[in-house]
């Protein structure tokens, strides 16, 4: 090695270029960025500023986020058609991450304010309400709440394909008129999923019909229903409001969100004709 020449150390080029010693050496062994000069006595590596330019080009395409073995090819070829491909790969792998990412920010946002909604909303008081259509998911199948919901749960997305985990929807019992009608508020008749904003729709979604609800919205959970049942039936034929359907039931704040089962709210919606 000439000393004339204007060689730094592999720890001066890592200050340089705030790069790790231990990537620079793995840099060297993968064949990306080779040093100018290695003392085959101490094994120390030396690196000229012809290395500058290239550690700079690996840099900026590892902050637009390429691989190393993208950018191997890139500098194996060296040429602007390569480069051209290799960014427009990138660039539409940049946006499908950003629309993930605009997804689970909504995702975020409807839990937030479903847990201030919950946790602000009048416990124990019938409101009738107006809800838009909803796109859901059903599956028909008895249950009671000493049941296994997760196994349910379970069945519901293996029946339509639905494989994401983050957020996906709510989950509903279905109460059907005749068990309302006999008092039996433990005896559902199925499981909904209803989507929110955010969530990718699967190909067999069904609508959850909007309209005028009757809901009421108290702590506790799915085993302290019967009482709020009374009350919404209760309440239904003081005001003379027609049943229409059956009932939803939600948990706003269950298990999956607190352990503390004395945080728990539900809500109960019956579509009526006011």
């Amino acid at each position: 090695m000439t000393m004339s020449e204007p060689y730094f150390t592999i720890g001066q080029l890592a200050q340089l270029f705030d790069v790790e010693v231990p990537t620079l050496r793995y840099y060297d062994e993968i064949g990306l960025l080779k040093p100018a000069h290695v003392d085959v006595k101490t094994h120390y590596r030396y690196y000229a500023t012809a290395q500058f330019e290239r550690l700079s080009t690996i840099k900026y395409f590892r902050a637009l986020g390429l691989s190393i073995a993208a950018i191997q090819d890139f500098f194996a070829a060296r040429e602007l058609p390569k480069l051209t491909k290799m960014l427009q790969e990138q660039q539409a792998e940049v946006r499908q991450q950003i629309e993930t990412l605009q997804a689970i920010d909504q995702r975020l946002d409807n839990r937030l304010t479903q847990v201030a909604q919950a946790q602000s909303a009048p416990l124990g008081v019938c409101e009738v309400v107006t809800l838009p259509k909803r796109p859901m998911v059903y599956l028909q199948q008895p249950y009671t709440a000493s049941d296994d919901i997760e196994l349910v749960i379970a069945k519901l997305r293996a029946q339509y394909g639905l494989t994401q985990s983050v957020f996906l929807g709510k989950i509903s019992f279905s109460l059907p008129l005749a068990a309302l009608n006999a008092g039996a508020y433990t005896q559902y008749d199925g499981i909904l999923l209803v989507f929110e904003p955010g969530d990718q729709l699967p190909a067999q979604q069904q609508v959850l019909v909007g309209g005028t609800y009757l809901q009421v919205v108290f702590r506790g959970t799915h085993t302290q229903a019967g009482p709020y049942y009374e009350q919404l039936l209760a309440t239904c034929h003081e005001q003379g409001y027609q049943l229409r359907g059956p009932a939803l039931e939600t948990a706003l704040i269950d298990y999956g969100i607190t352990d503390h089962v004395e945080q728990s709210v539900t809500r109960i919606q019956i579509p009526i004709n006011a």
